[in-house]
C-alpha cells in the first residue's frame, strides 16, 4: 500500500517542502536570538565542531532542531492533506496553512520576547532559565514559547488539514 497513490514528487514536494519552511524560519528566529543573547548558544548549548562564530553557531543548531520535526510535519501534512480517497487539500494550501503555523508561533514567541523586555521579568518558572540575566531571560521566553505554539499550533493543523478534507467529501455528496 503506498502513502499515496498519486505522482510521487507531489508527495516529495510536502514531505521535504515542510521541513524546508522549518528550517528557514527556524535560522533566521535563531539569527535575532543570538544577536539578543549571543551566550544563549555559546554557554548553554554544547559546544559543536569547534564553531566559534556565534551566528553560525546558532544557525546549526537551528537546523538541528528542526530537521526531524520538519520531516515528522511533512509526513504527517502529506497524509493529512492527500492520503486516501477523499479530496486531496492543494499542495499550495498545505504550504500556506504551514506558514500560517510559523508565523502564529513567532508572533507568540515575539510577544513573549516584548513582555520580558518590558517588564524585566521571566514569564516562566525561573528554574527554567539558566541564569537570571535580561537577555537570557528574553531568548529563553521566546524558545519556550515558540517551542510548546509550535506544537499545539501544528496538532491544530493537522486536524484542520483532515476536517477540510471530510467537509470537502461532505460537500461533494460522500458519506
Amino acid at each position: 500500500m503506498q502513502l499515496i497513490a498519486e505522482d510521487r514528487r507531489i508527495t516529495y514536494s510536502i514531505v521535504l517542502g515542510i521541513p524546508a519552511m522549518l528550517i528557514a524560519w527556524a535560522v533566521a528566529h535563531d539569527q535575532y536570538l543570538v544577536r539578543i543573547a549571543p551566550e544563549h548558544f555559546t554557554e548553554y548549548h554544547e559546544p559543536l565542531w569547534n564553531i566559534s562564530n556565534p551566528p553560525t553557531l546558532a544557525a546549526v543548531y537551528a537546523f538541528g532542531a528542526t530537521i526531524g520535526p520538519g520531516l515528522i510535519m511533512g509526513l504527517l501534512s502529506a497524509f493529512f492533506g492527500r492520503h486516501g480517497e477523499e479530496p486531496k487539500v492543494p499542495v499550495r494550501t498545505i504550504f500556506l496553512g504551514f506558514l500560517i503555523v510559523i508565523a502564529v508561533t513567532e508572533a507568540l514567541g515575539a510577544l513573549a520576547g516584548f513582555v520580558v523586555w518590558k517588564t524585566g521579568e521571566p514569564i516562566y518558572p525561573q528554574r527554567w532559565y539558566p541564569d537570571r540575566t535580561l537577555p537570557i531571560a528574553i531568548t529563553q521566553s521566546i524558545q519556550i514559547t515558540c517551542y510548546a505554539t509550535a506544537s499545539v499550533a501544528s496538532a491544530f493543523y493537522c486536524i484542520a488539514l483532515w476536517m477540510l478534507r471530510r467537509r470537502c467529501n461532505r460537500r461533494n455528496g460522500a458519506r
